[in-house]
């Protein structure tokens, strides 16, 4: 069942490569963004892929992964691409097309209950959502982080009785707008 919605993301993310491969031959992104995104876009193919064939043959349920031992070291500067909301369909017009059936596949009763229970398959679409301009669903939409430690929270807006009303006065007279004097065209000089 994991593999059927693993091969219709792949078939989606096939062809959104082939039409980066495409604009990017024609010049419409820098050589290195195609590249970069090219990268990207089959690194999230094999590894929806690699999750739904292990949780097939898992029945149902992954264990949790093991935790990160890298989070201690220093975050080394990857590559990036662009952050903004929706900036991939202005380049490729054909990837309108891709985040179409993007939404389409996340509607299907069978993948939001698999992005509802497995919240590995949300860290990896969320970036392509944000690519693509896909308002993702809530079950894999980010978080708000935590308050910062030590910081106090900021204080509650008051309660609608301790607002001073504002005295409400009549409407002071338009101000009265007059009409410019206009000033009479003159006529170029005629040459002699």
């Amino acid at each position: 069942m994991h593999a059927a919605l693993a091969l219709r993301f792949a078939a989606i993310v096939h062809a959104l490569c082939r039409a980066v491969a495409a604009r990017g031959a024609r010049g419409a992104l820098a050589a290195p963004v195609v590249i970069l995104l090219w990268l990207r876009l089959n690194r999230a193919s094999k590894r929806i892929d690699s999750l739904a064939a292990r949780l097939d043959a898992a029945g149902g349920a992954l264990p949790a992964p093991k935790p990160d031992r890298r989070r201690n070291r220093p975050a080394r500067r990857s590559k990036t691409l662009p952050r903004r909301f929706a900036w991939l369909l202005r380049p490729i017009p054909e990837a309108t097309a891709a985040a179409s059936q993007l939404r389409h596949l996340m509607a299907d009763p069978a993948c939001a209950a698999l992005l509802e229970a497995e919240p590995r398959f949300g860290r990896i679409l969320r970036p392509l959502c944000r690519h693509l301009g896909i308002r993702p669903p809530a079950c894999i939409a980010p978080r708000e982080p935590p308050p910062a430690p030590g910081r106090p929270k900021p204080a509650p807006d008051p309660a609608p009785e301790s607002i001073p009303e504002i005295p409400t006065h009549a409407a002071p007279p338009a101000p009265r707008i007059r009409p410019r004097a206009q000033r009479p065209v003159r006529a170029p000089p005629r040459p002699a």
